[in-house]
């Protein structure tokens, strides 16, 4: 949606264009799909509280830029943004939101605060794990809970998701202090959606854990 009105200054549009492109999509990180390594921004924010960060707004891509540089230049994929804030409470990357897979193959995503999108994907793959019999929680999740569990086996693999990423396994966390996960991990069984299952009748994962 775009103003097309001939007014030049500051003010809410009063004629706009609500348009649709429909075009296919690769996958977002290119090549073949397989875990990615993130970067954690501890000095930038996607979205503010009060602001657009639950709408699907072109100025929450921009916000995001200068961080995505950044993880680029770590060798990263994508970007994680935290809430400062809030116990550095897990918000979302750059462009996709995040899911945790438990060992009893439940789902862990982030709530919604007002500061992350609540994207379609998201929405689609809480419904399916929900029709398929899993346990989805939206709760508030930490950096903390994320090092820790994965330590532990109790998160067994983390996945983003969104509409160009479909859904994409995270192998790596890290920043110039932390560093979550191997460089060496593997996809488990496709998490994501496929034609047949999704999850199909997946046990507690014996596997080394991911980052996801």
């Amino acid at each position: 949606m775009i103003a097309t009105e001939a007014f030049l200054g500051v003010r809410a549009a009063r004629e706009v264009s609500f348009r649709v492109i429909a075009s296919p999509a690769g996958n977002y990180f290119g090549g073949e799909l397989k875990p990615v390594s993130i970067w954690i921004s501890r000095e930038y924010a996607r979205a503010g509280r009060g602001g657009t960060g639950a709408a699907k707004c072109g100025g929450n891509y921009a916000a995001s830029l200068i961080a995505q540089q950044e993880a680029e230049a770590h060798g990263c994929k994508q970007v994680l943004f935290l809430d400062q804030f809030n116990d550095n409470a897990v918000e979302e990357l750059g462009g996709m939101n995040v899911f945790f897979v438990m060992k009893d193959g439940s789902l862990v995503t982030p709530a919604l605060s007002g500061t992350i999108l609540e994207g379609i994907t998201r929405m689609s793959v809480i419904q399916v794990a929900k029709d398929m019999g899993r346990e989805v929680t939206e709760r508030k999740i930490t950096l903390d809970e994320w090092r820790d569990g994965v330590a532990s086996g109790e998160i067994a693999e983390v996945f983003a998701c969104g509409t160009a990423a479909v859904i994409t396994p995270i192998g790596v966390l890290k920043d110039d202090t932390e560093f979550i996960g191997s460089e060496d991990a593997k996809a488990g069984r496709p998490p994501w959606p496929s034609a047949n299952s999704f999850w199909a009748s997946r046990p507690a994962p014996s596997r080394t854990p991911t980052a996801g």
